[in-house]
């Protein structure tokens, strides 16, 4: 039995006794005098208790605990934390240990690991999936842009596109038919080649496999690859926004071949590979045969980490600063998107466009969170240059009693605007059920017939263009409860719009499609959010996106200058 494990006992058995003999000591431990005597010596040594045996007449031993055994499994983890080992730490702990060691987290996460440049980063959740074809939530798109390529990207500081694993590219006339070369020597992180054909086969899994993205993908007649490395891609129409598709997450090329684990533990080309994944963490480390300028840092350490607190206290956190030492640096970035709310049309009342628009005058966005609030401003549009939102009637007073059954996200923002939501809605009369959901949940949509009112979230990438026919037309939530015929015409106006060479003409037939949404009372804007990401002074690289996250490859930890400097 290791000692620890022989304190534990002891600490269990005698820890509300003082002064026990040397005799009641070994009975309790089932061991001689002399071996008792031997494991209080080593105990003492190592801090964790002070024992005076009794000398003369008239004298009792004592016996003091300096330590408790959760303090002491506490601490005896820090080697294992510095390692990043979390999951072999929690392993060892109760459940209360774990729950002290979950609080303790923070404290831990500026530890170093020998001479190698890891950051460790805390995220408030796990990660649900890495396969691109499924990462539909913001943090899990992100990862991917990290572990994957893509045969283009956007430059948000050019605001243009430029070729990745491809150097070149060309389309005929009508931009119905893109040809695009691959650089030599790619390679995925097991190794292995990444070839035409992984192309190929990554976009026929994105067309005929089922996805909510599935229908960007439903026009792709056919994928032919070629010599010099070449893959060609056959459009049943003109498709000018093609190329800004083959820069977004889902667009990641994956290797023909994977493991069931694949969403796990996935094998991509990116800047990192994953190295570790599991409840507690997951581990990035720098892929050393990656095709362009490699990682400034060895690896990224990303710990899920709980907030003590019943609301998360960052969207982001990049390093840990200890209270009293010097401040974090914030930094703001607006989202360009919008927080919004559907309704059921199946839902008597909000089958013709007066009762939804009756919703929509009870809710009027200035109402629902303060004045100059600096997380949020009130939506008139579906993005925050968009003013669509018509001027409304005051509300009629509903049958007290109605019912509505509302559901929401539960981050710390949907949380604080559903319950707005609910209070004034039932200042208005109604009767208003509030469910919160995960995001596997919202996927899944089980909940989409046992609701009236959904409170969702559209946050748009860098690419602003291909971001609004992204959420126009994918299987997007407001899509379920639209009838067939204003779905009809979205995917007609969807359509037009791929047909047009020039982005601000795309730009104008987005602004239509929204006033159309907003106006008839599908769609109602709340807010637009911002981030706000807390950075230490010791982390360099911080470049942010409109997603609120910044590209691992930049990030490097700067050290301390000496005094002489």
């Amino acid at each position: 039995m290791k000692l620890r494990d022989q304190f534990n006992r002891l600490y269990q058995l005698m820890h509300d006794q003082k002064q026990p003999g040397l005799p009641a000591l070994a009975d309790a431990m089932h061991c001689s005098e002399r071996n008792m005597r031997h494991l209080l010596s080593k105990m003492q040594e190592q801090g964790w208790l002070r024992w005076t045996p009794a000398r003369g007449r008239g004298h009792h031993s004592e016996l003091e605990f300096r330590v408790t055994p959760d303090a002491l499994a506490l601490d005896q983890i820090q080697g294992l934390l510095a390692q990043g080992e979390l999951e072999q730490a929690f392993a060892s702990l109760g459940r209360q240990q774990k729950k002290q060691l979950a609080a303790r987290l923070p404290e831990f996460l500026d530890l170093r690991d020998g001479n190698r440049d890891v950051l460790r980063l805390p995220m408030y959740r796990q990660v649900s999936t890495l396969d691109p074809m499924h990462a539909y939530g913001r943090l899990e798109a992100h990862l991917v842009r990290q572990i994957f390529s893509r045969l283009m990207t956007f430059d948000h500081q050019t605001r243009s596109l430029r070729p990745v694993i491809a150097h070149h590219w060309e389309h005929n006339a009508d931009g119905s038919v893109w040809h695009f070369w691959l650089r030599p020597r790619l390679h995925f992180h097991d190794g292995s080649d990444l070839g035409p054909e992984d192309v190929k086969a990554s976009f026929l899994r994105l067309r005929d496999q089922p996805s909510m993205n599935q229908r960007l993908y439903r026009h792709l007649l056919r994928v032919e690859t070629g010599p010099d490395r070449r893959v060609s891609f056959y459009l049943k129409h003109s498709d000018w926004l093609w190329p800004h598709l083959l820069a977004t997450s889902m667009s990641s090329v994956v290797p023909r071949q994977r493991a069931r684990n694949f969403a796990q533990f996935p094998v991509g080309s990116g800047a990192f590979q994953v190295i570790r994944n599991n409840p507690y963490q997951l581990t990035l480390r720098a892929f050393a045969s990656y095709y362009r300028e490699g990682a400034l840092l060895d690896e990224i350490d990303l710990w899920v980490i709980q907030p003590c607190v019943a609301e998360p206290t960052f969207d982001m956190q990049y390093g840990y600063t200890p209270p009293g030492q010097a401040n974090q640096q914030q930094q703001r970035v607006d989202e360009s998107g919008c927080t919004y709310l559907i309704m059921n049309p199946d839902t008597p009342l909000l089958r013709q466009q007066s009762g939804r628009q009756q919703i929509a005058a009870i809710l009027q966005p200035e109402s629902l969170f303060p004045e100059n609030s600096p997380a949020r401003k009130p939506a008139y549009g579906l993005l925050p240059e968009w003013q669509h939102r018509p001027p409304l009637p005051p509300p009629q007073r509903v049958a007290a009693g109605t019912r509505l059954r509302l559901i929401s996200g539960q981050t710390k923002e949907m949380r604080q605007l559903a319950e707005q939501i609910k209070a004034l809605l039932e200042q208005a009369g109604f009767s208003v059920e509030w469910k919160t959901i995960t995001l596997k949940e919202q996927i899944a949509r089980d909940w989409l017939q046992q609701c009236d009112l959904y409170l969702g979230r559209e946050m748009l990438h860098d690419d602003k263009d291909f971001g609004c026919f992204e959420w126009f037309g994918n299987d997007s939530h407001f899509r379920h409860w639209l009838p067939d015929s204003m779905n009809q015409w979205l995917d007609k106006q969807l359509c037009d719009i791929q047909s047009m060479p020039a982005a601000s003409n795309r730009m104008q037939a987005y602004a239509g499609i929204g006033r159309e949404l907003v106006q008839g009372h599908w769609i109602m804007p709340v807010s637009h959010e911002s981030h706000f990401v807390s950075v230490s002074p010791h982390i360099a690289g911080v470049r942010m996106t409109p997603l609120g996250f910044v590209s691992f490859c930049e990030l490097w930890v700067k050290k301390e200058l000496s005094k002489a400097c």
